[in-house]
C-alpha cells in the first residue's frame, strides 16, 4: 500500500480551489496539462512586465524553448527580478506565450504577424519565425502589398519582399495611381529595382515624380521643387528611373507635365543623348540597365468556377422578362477580367431537321457597385455562339472589385421585338468559392420571373 502523502494532499486541495479535480488533469494529454499551467499560471516561478501589465510563466517551459529565456533565468546574468520588457505590446507577449505553451497560435491580421516575428526573432524561435511568414504570404492582396513593403528591411523576410514585389508589379499602373499617398521612399526604391512592372515608363516616372509632392505632405516637409528633386536624388531614386528608354514623345510629354522636376539643362542633356543614338544606332550593353527597357510581367489568372448543385427549370427571356441579375462579394480586392454564363438551349426543331448548332447571341452586361450605385463596367456581348455551350464575356481591360463590397452583374437582352423567346438551361449553383486565399460570395436572389438556377458559372480574376 502506498503511504499517504501529505505534500500531495495539499497539491489536490489548491487544485480543487482552483475549480479543477488533480486526478482529472493528470489524465488528460500533455498539451491540456500544459495549456492548463498556461491558464491558470498555477506555480509559476517568473514575472513579466509589458506596458504595465503582468504576466506569470514558468522558467522550465520557456527555457526549453527559447535559448534567450535559457541565459535569462540561468546564465552568469540571470535574475529572479520581475522582468520589465518594453518592446512589445501585452497582446503579442501573449500570443508569444500561447506559442511556447501549446505551440499553437492565432493570428489576426498582416500587422499583428510582423510584430510576432519581431518576437520570435529576438526570443529565437525559428519555427515560429515561419509561421508568421506564412501567414503574411497566405494573407497578402493589393489590398495590404503596400504596407507590407513599407515595413523596414530589419523586419523583413526575402522571400516575403519577393512575394510582394511581384504582386505589386503585377498591378503598378492602379496601385501606383491610388496609393501614392501611402508609399514610402524605401518601398519606391525597391519598387524602382525592379525589371519587369506592369506600367508604362513614361507613366512610372511620372507618377514618380507626382509621388514626391504626396511624400512632403505627408512628412511634413515643405512642397517644393528643390525638396521634392531632394528626395528623389538622395534616395538614389533619380538614377533608377530608365529616361534612356523613352522616346522623344514621350520624353516631351513628362517635360510639359506639371510634376516634372526635371532641370532644363538636364533636359537638354537627355534629348542631345536620345538624338545622338538614335542617329548612332547604339547597341546597348545588356548589364546597364539604365538603357533596358522594363519588362511586362504576366498576369496569373485563375478560374472561380461555382460547382453546380442541382437542375433546374430553364430560363426563359422574352418580352417582360429580359434582365437576370447576380451579385457578387470577395473577401480580398481582386481584378476581374471575364464572366462566364451558358448559352441558350438548342430548339427542339435543330435537332428534329440537324440544323446548325450556332446561334447568334446579343445581351448587355452591366456591373454596378452596390456601395454608391455607381456602374463599373458596360459590355455588350454581339456574336456567334454555340447552343448548349460556354460563353465567355472578356472585358477590354480588367475590372478593379473592392475587398467586402457587393457587386451586382446584370444581363440584359434587348426588348423591342414583340415575338420572341429564348431558353437557358440553368442549375443552382454554389454561393461560395474558397480556394484558401480568396473567398468569394454569390447570391442569385434577384431572378428573372421567379425561376431557380444562377445564369452566372464562373470568372476569371487575377490577385
Amino acid at each position: 500500500m502506498r503511504p499517504w502523502s501529505y505534500s500531495k494532499f495539499k497539491v489536490d486541495i489548491k487544485a480543487k480551489q482552483m475549480g479543477y479535480n488533480m486526478n482529472d488533469l493528470r489524465n488528460k494529454s500533455l498539451y491540456d496539462r500544459v495549456n492548463k499551467l498556461l491558464v491558470s499560471y498555477e506555480w509559476s516561478d517568473c514575472s513579466f512586465s509589458v506596458h504595465g501589465k503582468n504576466f506569470k510563466a514558468h522558467k522550465l517551459i520557456l527555457c526549453i524553448s527559447s535559448p534567450v529565456f535559457e541565459a535569462m533565468f540561468y546564465g552568469p546574468l540571470s535574475t529572479n527580478e520581475v522582468i520589465t520588457i518594453t518592446d512589445i505590446e501585452p497582446n503579442i507577449f501573449q500570443l508569444l506565450l500561447n506559442y511556447i505553451y501549446t505551440d499553437k497560435v492565432d493570428i489576426h491580421s498582416i500587422e499583428e504577424s510582423y510584430d510576432l516575428m519581431y518576437v520570435s526573432r529576438k526570443y529565437m524561435l525559428e519555427y515560429l519565425t515561419e509561421i508568421c511568414i506564412a501567414y503574411i504570404e497566405s494573407n497578402i492582396s493589393i489590398d495590404n502589398v503596400i504596407p507590407v513593403l513599407n515595413y523596414p528591411d530589419h523586419m523583413q523576410d526575402n522571400q516575403l519582399v519577393s512575394t510582394a514585389l511581384k504582386l505589386f508589379c503585377q498591378h503598378a499602373d492602379y496601385l501606383l495611381k491610388e496609393n501614392k499617398s501611402s508609399i514610402t521612399s524605401t518601398c519606391m526604391q525597391k519598387i524602382l529595382r525592379c525589371n519587369e512592372i506592369n506600367i508604362l515608363e513614361k507613366d512610372l516616372i511620372k507618377g514618380v515624380f507626382e509621388w514626391t509632392s504626396y511624400y512632403c505632405e505627408q512628412n511634413e516637409i515643405k512642397n517644393n521643387i528643390q525638396n521634392r528633386r531632394e528626395l528623389l536624388i538622395k534616395n538614389d531614386l533619380l538614377k533608377l528611373l530608365r529616361f534612356n528608354t523613352l522616346t522623344l514623345n514621350e520624353f516631351n510629354e513628362i517635360t510639359v507635365s506639371k510634376d516634372n522636376l526635371l532641370l532644363k539643362c538636364e533636359e537638354e542633356q537627355m534629348k542631345l543623348q536620345m538624338e545622338t543614338e538614335k542617329m548612332n544606332n547604339r547597341v546597348l550593353s545588356i548589364t546597364d540597365n539604365k538603357f533596358l527597357p522594363r519588362k511586362t510581367l504576366k498576369q496569373q489568372w485563375c478560374l472561380c468556377h461555382r460547382p453546380p448543385l442541382r437542375s433546374e427549370s430553364p430560363l426563359i427571356v422574352d418580352l417582360t422578362n429580359y434582365t437576370i441579375h447576380t451579385k457578387v462579394k470577395a473577401n480580398k480586392s481582386t481584378f476581374i477580367n471575364t464572366l462566364s454564363v451558358h448559352s441558350r438551349m438548342a430548339p427542339v426543331v435543330s435537332y428534329c431537321n440537324n440544323l446548325t448548332n450556332i446561334y447568334h447571341e446579343q445581351f448587355t452586361t452591366l456591373v454596378t457597385c452596390e456601395e454608391d450605385n455607381s456602374i463599373i463596367k458596360k459590355i455588350y456581348f454581339d456574336s456567334n455562339v454555340e447552343h448548349d455551350f460556354n460563353i465567355d464575356i472578356e472585358f477590354d481591360e480588367p475590372m478593379l472589385i473592392k475587398k467586402d463590397c457587393w457587386y451586382k452583374i446584370s444581363f440584359i437582352w434587348p426588348h423591342q421585338d414583340t415575338f420572341y423567346s429564348y431558353q437557358y438551361g440553368v442549375q443552382s449553383r454554389a454561393p461560395c468559392y474558397n480556394n484558401g486565399k480568396i473567398k468569394f460570395e454569390f447570391n442569385d436572389v434577384l431572378r428573372i420571373s421567379d425561376h431557380g438556377g444562377s445564369f452566372l458559372r464562373g470568372l476569371k480574376f487575377c490577385m
